[in-house]
């Protein structure tokens, strides 16, 4: 935000733009917005040493300041900076007259745009660090301001006009009082660095010696600090004369928070100050939002056509299921012929008569006699994959064998041929043996371990 740059001296108006600068008796109108450095008519600014609380600074000042005769009517007392020292504390103030604050005040909130008050003292303390000082020539007032470790000194003298020679006058003397206040306090023996402001001198021609270097020089010399000049800038009047000015620097160092119009106008100020980079960033969210919109859309997009191949893909194998369904139909005869498999499995899976015979004949011998072998077919209901058996009848031989064990013997000699006898009544099925020595056996192969022989009957 550009704004004006407008100095109130005693009796008269600076306005600053760009690189014209007016001059005028009265108050000007402003056409934007501007920084009022304000040197109040009648004002007086000074350090003052309080003990107590900082609270009531403003009446300790008032009252200190009627009694000493420096005000005699109403006042506005403006408070710039409360410093601890020790106990107390040093405060630096400007009492201005209060119908020239009310003036000024009701002006500047009178104004179309934002127009900030910021006293010429205040905006002095802003330039400060400790170590330094500044001296501001404006018209016939100089005023100083320096700040050391602990103490603040200020001094303020009014020449008798803006002449060369009494300016010069003014400025010796004013040096004169400030080496006095450094001499009084030996324990900062560190040289203070001044800078020299002057804001509205006759501009010099090339080759001559500016006025404000020449006051510079002379301050410099009474009292044995360093003075160095801030960047001057040329500025040229209605009737084209120039004239030199630092108020460009000065207006580099103020701040809304050293004004003293009212919050909500300082604030209406900061608001405006910083709608451009509020627009800025709003338009760098709004670039932002729209990348990742569009590369969210994108992303959408890609998904939508990766979606859609996947369903014609899925719709090509179902056509394909379906052309394939009909060739995949079982020809005509298939049960039958899976019929007659299984049941030929069955008979290769089951036990062989010849080779069981050999086996029972083998197991008999010596031992016992074979009266009957035959081959057991399932009981109906029973499933179709389950095996065929061997029944055998036979009777102990008295003549054969260790006695008493013949049937021992081969029943042990049959599993070692691989079968699974079990025994059977040989009239009903009940017991191992009958009367007269007679004994039956179903010979079975044993299943083998997870051999799932289960099949459902074919009906």
């Amino acid at each position: 935000m550009s704004m004006q740059n407008i100095v109130q001296l005693p009796g008269r108006w600076l306005t600053f733009d760009q690189d014209r600068v007016t001059v005028s008796d009265t108050r000007p109108r402003l056409e934007g917005p501007a920084w009022l450095f304000a040197e109040f008519e009648g004002g007086n600014s000074g350090v003052m040493s309080l003990e107590g609380s900082s609270a009531h600074a403003v009446a300790l000042i008032e009252k200190r300041l009627r009694a000493d005769g420096l005000i005699d009517g109403e006042g506005k007392i403006l408070i710039h900076k409360n410093r601890s020292m020790g106990a107390g504390y040093q405060t630096l103030f400007t009492a201005v007259p209060l119908d020239t604050w009310q003036q000024t005040y009701a002006w500047a909130e009178a104004q179309p745009d934002h127009c900030l008050v910021v006293p010429l003292t205040s905006l002095m303390w802003r330039t400060l660090k400790a170590g330094d000082g500044l001296v501001v020539h404006s018209g016939r007032q100089m005023s100083v301001l320096a700040l050391r470790k602990h103490d603040i000194i200020h001094r303020a003298s009014m020449a008798y006009s803006e002449d060369a020679s009494d300016l010069s006058m003014t400025a010796g003397a004013l040096a004169q009082q400030v080496a006095d206040d450094l001499s009084r306090n030996d324990e900062e023996s560190e040289p203070l660095q001044f800078r020299w402001c002057s804001l509205f001198v006759p501009a010099t021609e090339p080759g001559q010696a500016p006025a404000n270097q020449q006051l510079a020089e002379i301050f410099a010399v009474n009292t044995g600090c360093q003075v160095k000049q801030v960047p001057m800038q040329v500025y040229h009047d209605a009737e084209g004369q120039a004239w030199s000015s630092g108020i460009a620097w000065m207006a580099a160092q103020a701040s809304p928070r050293d004004a003293v119009n009212p919050t909500a106008s300082r604030a209406a100020y900061l608001a405006e100050w910083a709608l451009p980079l509020a627009s800025a960033a709003s338009l760098l969210i709004a670039i932002a939002l729209g990348t990742l919109g569009t590369r969210w859309m994108l992303a959408a997009h890609d998904a939508n056509e990766r979606s859609e191949t996947i369903s014609q893909e899925i719709a090509s194998l179902e056509e394909q299921a379906r052309q394939l369904s009909g060739k995949a139909a079982m020809p005509p005869g298939f049960d039958a012929a899976m019929q007659f498999v299984n049941k030929a499995k069955t008979l290769t899976d089951g036990l062989d008569p010849v080779t069981g015979l050999e086996s029972i004949r083998l197991a008999a011998q010596d031992e016992v006699r074979v009266l009957r072998v035959r081959v057991e077919q399932p009981a109906p209901g029973q499933a179709t994959a389950t095996p065929r058996t061997l029944r055998v009848d036979g009777m102990v031989d008295a003549d054969r064998g260790t006695p008493g064990m013949q049937i021992a013997t081969f029943v042990e000699r049959l599993r070692r041929e691989g079968f699974d006898p079990e025994p059977l009544d040989p009239q009903s099925g009940g017991a191992t043996r009958a009367g007269g020595g007679v004994f039956s056996y179903l010979l079975k192969r044993p299943t083998p371990a997870g051999t799932d022989t289960t099949t459902e009957p074919t009906t």
